[in-house]
C-alpha cells in the first residue's frame, strides 16, 4: 500500500515544516514561554494569537505537538547548557503552547494576565462570576428550548415567530456549578460569561529557566510596599537623633533646624529680624500675664485706720 506523504512548499514534510519554524522563533527571540492551554478553546488561543500581535509586546504564541516542539527545541543546546534546555524541556507536557518573545518574561508575563479573551460556560465548571441574562428578543424558534429556558429561571413568550425573555434574570452566581442545562442555553445564546487569561507556567531567558509563579507580579502592591519603604526611611533619616544628610533628607533637616533655631532664639530673648515680631507678642503677653497679677494682689490688700 503506497503512503502518501504532504510536502509543504518548502519541499518539508507538514512535521518538518514546523519543527523548522519553531527552530527559526527560538533563534529569533531571546525568550521562549511555556503557555499552560488547559481549558481554554481553540477560539480563545485564536483571540490570545491575535492580542499578541496587535498589543503592546510583540510575541507569537506557536501550538504543535509535544514531540515535535521537544525536538525542534533540542537544539537550542547550541546557545544553552544541556542542563538548561532539559530542565526547560521536561515541563512539555500536556496541553501547552510555546510562546516567543524579544520582551521582557515580566512585561509578556503581565500583558497576559490583563489581557483576558471571552470563553464559553461549559458543564462542571465553577462560575467566578455572576452571570445575567439580559431581556430582549433571542434568534431562537419556539420549541423545546422554552423548556430548557424556564428550567434555568428565565421568563419567555413568543414575538414575532422568536423566543423573547422578558425579563433580566441572574442565572448563575458566583462559585454555582454550570450544569449541562446551563452551558447549553448560554451556547444558543451566544453569551460567553467567562474569560480566560493565557498563563506562563515557565520561561527560557539565555541560560536560566524561570518558572511561572515568579513572574507573577502583583504591581499596586510592589508601588504600595515601595511608598511605605520611602516613607519609613525619610522618617529615619529626619529623626533627630539621626539626622542622615541626603538629597531628599537636606531640605526636611533645614527647616528642621530653622524651626528649631527660631524657637530657641525666642525663648532666650534673643532678637534678630526674624524673630522681632515674635518677641514683641510673647513679651506683651508676659506683661499682660504680669498686670493681672499685681491688680489681683492688690485688690486683695486691706487698708485699716490707726
Amino acid at each position: 500500500m503506497a503512503i502518501s506523504i504532504t510536502k509543504t512548499k518548502s519541499g518539508l514534510t507538514r512535521k518538518e515544516s514546523q519543527i523548522e519554524t519553531i527552530r527559526k522563533l527560538a533563534e529569533e527571540n531571546s525568550v521562549i514561554g511555556i503557555a499552560d492551554l488547559s481549558g481554554i478553546s481553540s477560539k480563545a488561543i485564536q483571540g490570545i494569537r491575535t492580542s499578541l500581535r496587535s498589543g503592546e509586546v510583540n510575541a507569537t504564541l506557536k501550538v504543535a505537538k509535544n514531540t515535535l516542539k521537544t525536538i525542534a527545541l533540542e537544539k537550542l543546546q547550541a546557545k544553552t547548557s544541556k542542563k538548561t534546555v532539559d530542565q526547560f524541556l521536561s515541563h512539555i507536557n500536556g496541553s501547552c503552547a510555546l510562546i516567543f518573545s524579544n520582551e521582557s518574561p515580566f512585561k509578556l508575563q503581565r500583558f497576559l494576565s490583563k489581557n483576558s479573551v471571552p470563553a464559553p460556560a461549559k458543564a462542571g465548571q465553577i462560575s467566578p462570576v455572576e452571570v445575567l441574562i439580559p431581556e430582549g428578543v433571542t434568534n431562537l424558534d419556539p420549541g423545546p428550548i422554552i423548556s430548557e429556558l424556564g428550567s434555568i429561571g428565565l421568563q419567555t413568550r413568543i414575538e414575532k415567530g422568536k423566543i423573547r425573555i422578558t425579563k433580566t434574570a441572574k442565572v448563575l452566581s458566583v462559585g454555582d456549578t454550570v450544569s449541562e442545562t446551563h452551558a447549553a442555553v448560554l451556547t444558543r445564546l451566544g453569551i460567553q460569561p467567562f474569560s480566560v487569561n493565557l498563563r506562563i507556567s515557565q520561561v527560557i531567558e539565555g541560560d536560566e529557566v524561570i518558572d511561572g509563579s515568579i513572574l507573577e507580579v502583583d504591581e499596586d502592591q510592589i508601588i504600595s510596599d515601595l511608598q511605605q519603604a520611602y516613607m519609613n526611611a525619610m522618617a529615619l533619616a529626619v529623626d533627630s537623633r539621626v539626622n542622615y544628610y541626603s538629597e531628599e533628607s537636606i531640605p526636611i533637616l533645614l527647616g528642621n533646624a530653622v524651626r528649631q533655631a527660631f524657637g530657641l532664639s525666642i525663648e532666650s530673648n534673643y532678637l534678630t529680624k526674624d524673630n522681632l515680631n515674635a518677641l514683641l507678642v510673647k513679651t506683651k503677653a508676659q506683661a499682660d500675664t504680669l498686670k493681672e497679677k499685681i491688680s489681683d494682689k492688690d485688690s486683695k490688700i486691706e487698708f485699716k485706720d490707726y
